[in-house]
């Protein structure tokens, strides 16, 4: 005998009903729901953020900013700062540089670390003549002891940024150094202090000298948690071969530095005549892997160093020019966003993009931003809020 129709329907009313509670009951209950990203100019209009977020909790801000907001020579200084957690918002600034300089383009970035004993270590480019300046706070952070230059050898036809790193007492330099003119011959360089930055030994070579170093890109440096050195650069090999190189540096008992490479995957190789003047980024995640966001053709990658996986292409939409200067985070539950700037050129920041993916690694919608411009010389910077949220910063 058939069911009456009016007992259908109500059964089809009744199963429809319970998967209606059934998603809501799902969507209360998950924990982790895809996290917000906010949008924030640099303190004082300031630009060139640089972003560590410790393993304290704190996040720190590094910026510089021109004495005036109409000079066309940038000149100016550098200044740092805390974010406050419980007021969402930046402490007030301290300088960090004691002599106005010039800034001219991202590849000449600051960088910064924070040392064993909470001191923060900074370290930046001045040209004509061109040289690096360090300078490290007092522990308490509200005052910034006057700058040395660093002295020493290798220091020929420096042309882009030095990165620091810090690893309980041991503070790194590196740099990459050599003739201008051939830079299928020129290499990568290290400084390193044992006693916190208050004095340093001699430079050492730490890349492979046949790879050659791209004299105006920039690199970036990062100790992991077991004390080795990860180092990311642009080679020059024959003059053409710009990969992305990550160099590993470890040392003795006795101190002795040696150094080796993970293997170039073939996203990350690029044949070009001239230097393509990029920037890179490298982060450590909640799990401790480290991360890399690089330039390679145009087109921005992203690859765990960890676990020395296949590089990931990062932008959804491929851009018909090239996306630049990569700033990268991960939040505690493990979502990661990137942000950059697409078409900029030597002097321009270029439009603000930015991409985010969850714990697994898939890339989630998020809506189209206005035409958002970044400013003249600059780039852009992440950070995580104490609620989990992103802010970028430019």
């Amino acid at each position: 005998m058939k069911e009456p129709r009016l007992h259908i329907l109500c059964r089809k009313l009744f199963v429809g009903l319970c998967l209606l509670i059934l998603m809501a009951l799902v969507s209360c209950t998950d924990p982790v729901s895809s996290p917000s990203i906010d949008l924030q100019r640099v303190p004082d209009n300031g630009i060139h953020p640089r972003i560590i977020m410790d393993e304290w909790g704190d996040t720190h801000l590094l910026y510089f900013r021109t004495q005036s907001p109409d000079s066309q020579a940038y000149l100016g200084h550098l200044y740092y700062t805390r974010y406050d957690n419980n007021t969402g918002s930046w402490q007030p600034a301290v300088q960090v540089s004691s002599e106005p300089f010039n800034y001219k383009d991202p590849i000449y970035r600051a960088n910064f670390a924070v040392g064993g004993e909470g001191r923060i270590h900074v370290v930046w480019y001045i040209d004509r003549p061109a040289r690096f300046l360090y300078a490290r706070s007092d522990i308490n952070k509200g005052l910034f002891e006057p700058p040395i230059l660093i002295d020493g050898s290798h220091l020929e036809g420096v042309d882009a940024n030095a990165d620091i790193a810090t690893y309980n007492n041991r503070v790194a330099l590196v740099w990459g150094a050599g003739d201008l003119m051939q830079e299928d011959q020129r290499s990568i360089f290290m400084l390193k202090s044992e006693d916190y930055g208050d004095s340093f030994e001699d430079t050492v070579m730490i890349a492979d000298a046949a790879l050659g170093a791209c004299a105006c890109c920039a690199l970036s440096a990062e100790f992991n948690q077991s004390g080795e050195l990860f180092v990311a650069y642009r080679s020059a090999i024959n003059n053409t071969g710009r990969h992305m190189q990550t160099l590993i540096v470890t040392q003795n008992a006795h101190g002795d530095v040696q150094s080796s490479y993970l293997p170039v995957h073939a996203m990350s190789e690029w044949d070009i005549s001239s230097c393509p003047v990029s920037t890179n980024d490298l982060v450590r995640d909640v799990s401790g892997d480290y991360w890399l966001a690089y330039e390679t053709e145009n087109r921005l990658l992203k690859m765990n160093l960890s676990s020395n996986t296949q590089p990931e292409v990062i932008s959804a939409q491929p851009s018909s020019v090239r996306e630049k200067h990569p700033a990268m985070a991960f939040n505690i539950e493990g979502y990661q966003l990137i942000a950059w700037g697409e078409g900029g050129g030597f002097f321009s920041g270029g439009l603000l993009r930015r991409a985010l993916f969850d714990r697994e690694g898939n890339q989630i919608s998020l809506p189209e931003l206005e035409a958002l411009e970044i400013p003249d010389r600059s780039f852009v910077a992440v950070m995580v809020k104490p609620d989990g949220n992103f802010l970028i910063v430019y």
